[in-house]
């Protein structure tokens, strides 16, 4: 595996890049065990550890990337990436968590802080508003440029809209421990695989997943989803490595 930052081979078992510093969790692809006080595993599951970016919120917050903590009438208290109010509440306030840069590929963490992520919230990328008239274009020249967005190991869930506006997407790589995706992706194929509004044509998405074709049967995706891949416009590998 490399690192995220500066693409180094990081070392069989090392939790930090030995170039860079940047500092990795050991986290099973199996059982999402996070090895990090012991380094070893659990005793009922030998699945392979690997290599998780854990950033601090200061590193994520300097990337342009939120993440929160919402609870609502069933508690939850689960860490979700996402533009809600962090440090608690359910807020229907729409902002992105994802501000950063329009860089070529964003890496979505599992982790913040030696604490787990478990999904992107709704609406990750990009709001509503950013597709109204008056902000329309420029919106799809913001977004334009993320070609590849990667889904660290850990994320079990992706939310509605959670890639909405992604407009010129062309590889999702996600994890092996995902196990629903609520987006269907409909959006990023109004004509099809023809010119979008802004003249730009787009060719498949192609979804990278980490498992095999049948843990792929057991993550609960759109009906709207699996129409996209039956017309050709999202590709499924599987068992993929970097």
């Amino acid at each position: 595996m490399k690192c995220i930052k500066c693409s180094a081979e990081l070392p069989e078992g090392n939790i930090t890049c030995d170039k860079c510093g940047t500092s990795y969790v050991l986290r099973c692809i199996d059982c999402n065990y996070i090895a990090i006080a012991d380094m070893e595993h659990r005793p009922h599951c030998q699945g392979q550890l690997i290599p998780v970016w854990n950033p601090s919120e200061e590193e994520l917050l300097a990337l342009g990337i939120r993440c929160f903590m919402p609870f609502t009438d069933d508690r939850i208290y689960d860490i979700y990436l996402g533009g809600n109010r962090n440090g608690g509440g359910y807020d229907f306030r729409n902002k992105p968590g994802y501000t950063g840069p329009s860089v070529e590929t964003v890496v979505l963490p599992s982790m913040v802080a030696g604490m787990p992520i478990v999904g992107i919230w709704n609406n990750f990328f990009c709001t509503g508003e950013d597709f109204t008239p008056e902000v329309y274009d420029k919106t799809f020249e913001r977004m334009y440029p993320i070609k590849e967005i990667v889904v660290s190991e850990g994320i079990r869930e992706a939310g509605i809209h959670a890639f909405f506006g992604c407009c010129g997407l062309e590889t999702l790589v996600l994890p092996k421990s995902m196990k629903k995706m609520m987006y269907d992706f409909y959006d990023l194929f109004p004509n099809g695989l023809n010119p979008y509004p802004n003249g730009r044509a787009r060719g498949p998405l192609t979804i990278c997943y980490r498992g095999s074709e049948q843990d792929w049967a057991n993550v609960a995706v759109p009906t709207l989803l699996n129409d996209m891949v039956k017309k050709g416009y999202i590709k499924l590998k599987f068992d993929y490595m970097d």
